[in-house]
């Protein structure tokens, strides 16, 4: 059987393979070859870019798809140039946009993963010290106070005239004073029959006081109770006084009066030094205002004495009067304490008294001093000058300062003139000791040795030079 030739029908050019292929070199190939021969065409034309040998790339269709995904789109680049040039080509002065958000490099650990940095201003990008880096709670700064104190100071520390407040050991003593007069902590004068007691400053404005764990130190100003008229504060009474913290609010209160004259009604602890009340009680600071203080809660800065008056107190230095002006001293402090004196002078001119049996000078309970103490911590001194006069029978004088009695002597604070006719004595008799706890008074006394004769004591003896006075000292 022989072979059939092929006809042009039986074969599609286009489907032949290998048509890129340069198998025609009879013809010039348009992107490789250079025309060895002049060609020639006859009433035809050609342009320029069939000419250079291809197709200009600007006469092309779909220039702004992504064709050529080797390239940098020019829309990925930064439209603000790091220094304002904008022009191309692409240069080190352009940045590249980069998602900010996320983690598109999945590859890769992220450094925000183990460290934290600063995000904005001009510490951007550094690490961030409290929370990038381990080992914060170590001791490596040894130059630093351990807020634990746990390590010792090796020097002074200059506080540059700057307060140490919330110190929990530190304990000062209260700076403050009771007193009679605002802004006055030290009485010079009298400040009778007052219905505000004060606790004004005086050595500094801390106070310290006890929450019922531990102790802290306050700052205060002027501190008052206005006790006018109120039953809060009855007559004839001692109260303690303290300071004390109301949720914040530093009060002066008083306790409940004293059940006598020499006997607390609430009694008092000494709690690392410093006097509070034992148990929990009521305190009071106003007319009808009261709190509740728990036990070592308030801080006991004094003690007070109400006169006649409910409600009201007072403090007095004697002076010069018929029958004596009287010393009163009402108020005392526990802290800042401070020497305080007064005399009292009887200016009657003269009497006569012509008996064995003792009594008040002149017969007279205003020759005397009058006062308060909270502690029997501090003697009182009393010195007392007496002048009189022997009649024409031999007999003698006898003066003397009684510790809350009218009728008899204080064995050492007592003398006796000579027992002589129509004879001037002069005596000196004093008095050194505590009195005690609470209400006290010292008095001048006066008696006769065997009551032969009466004998005269003198005032003033109507002389403006003579003064036969009894003169008080003792810390208030």
């Amino acid at each position: 059987m022989g072979l059939k030739s092929p006809s042009a029908s039986d074969f599609d050019h286009g489907d032949l393979s290998g048509l890129t292929d340069n198998d025609h070199t009879q013809y010039v190939n348009a992107v490789s070859d250079t025309a060895t021969v002049n060609l020639t065409l006859t009433g035809q034309s050609i342009s320029a870019d069939v000419i250079a040998g291809g197709t200009d790339h600007g006469g092309l269709g779909g220039l702004a798809d992504d064709d050529h995904t080797q390239y940098v789109l020019h829309t990925e680049v930064d439209d603000t140039p790091v220094d304002g040039v904008t022009t191309d080509p692409i240069s080190s002065n352009w940045a590249f946009d980069h998602e900010a958000a996320a983690d598109p490099h999945t590859g890769y650990r992220l450094e925000s993963a183990d460290h934290s940095h600063q995000s904005t201003g001009l510490q951007a990008g550094q690490l961030d010290h409290g929370a990038a880096l381990t080992g914060l709670t170590d001791d490596d700064h040894t130059q630093y106070l351990l807020v634990a104190g746990s390590r010792a100071m090796t020097g002074d520390l200059d506080m540059g005239g700057n307060d140490v407040f919330n110190v929990r050991n530190y304990y000062p003593d209260p700076g403050g004073r009771l007193t009679l007069t605002s802004a006055t902590p030290v009485l010079v004068a009298d400040a009778a029959d007052q219905t505000t007691l004060y606790y004004a400053l005086y050595k500094h404005d801390l106070v310290p006081l006890y929450d019922g764990t531990n102790w802290d130190v306050f700052r205060f100003t002027e501190l008052s109770i206005a006790m006018a008229a109120s039953a809060n504060w009855a007559a004839n009474s001692n109260f303690d006084v303290y300071v004390y913290n109301d949720g914040g609010t530093l009060r002066l209160v008083t306790g409940a009066a004293w059940t006598s004259d020499t006997a607390r009604n609430e009694s008092l602890t000494r709690l690392n030094g410093r006097w509070t009340n034992t148990a929990s009680m009521t305190g009071r600071y106003a007319a009808a205002s009261t709190v509740t203080v728990g036990a070592n809660q308030g801080l006991y800065v004094g003690t007070i004495r109400t006169t006649a008056s409910a409600g009201t107190t007072t403090m007095e230095f004697g002076g010069e009067a018929l029958n004596g002006d009287p010393i009163r001293f009402y108020v005392w402090n526990a802290y800042n304490r401070v020497l305080t004196g007064g005399v009292v002078a009887d200016t009657t001119d003269t009497w006569t008294y012509q008996s064995t049996t003792v009594r008040s000078k002149n017969n007279s309970t205003t020759n005397r001093a009058t006062f308060v103490r909270g502690l029997n911590e501090d003697a009182m001194t009393v010195d007392a000058i007496v002048r009189g006069a022997t009649s024409t029978a031999a007999d003698a004088g006898i003066v003397g300062i009684g510790l809350d009695v009218t009728n008899s002597l204080n064995t050492s604070a007592r003398i006796r003139s000579t027992a002589s006719v129509s004879t001037i004595f002069i005596l000196i008799v004093s008095y050194r000791g505590y009195p005690g706890l609470g209400l006290h008074f010292l008095q001048a006394l006066e008696a006769c040795a065997a009551a032969v004769a009466a004998v005269t004591f003198n005032g003033d003896v109507g002389v403006a030079d003579i003064l036969t006075p009894m003169a008080i000292a003792g810390m208030f």
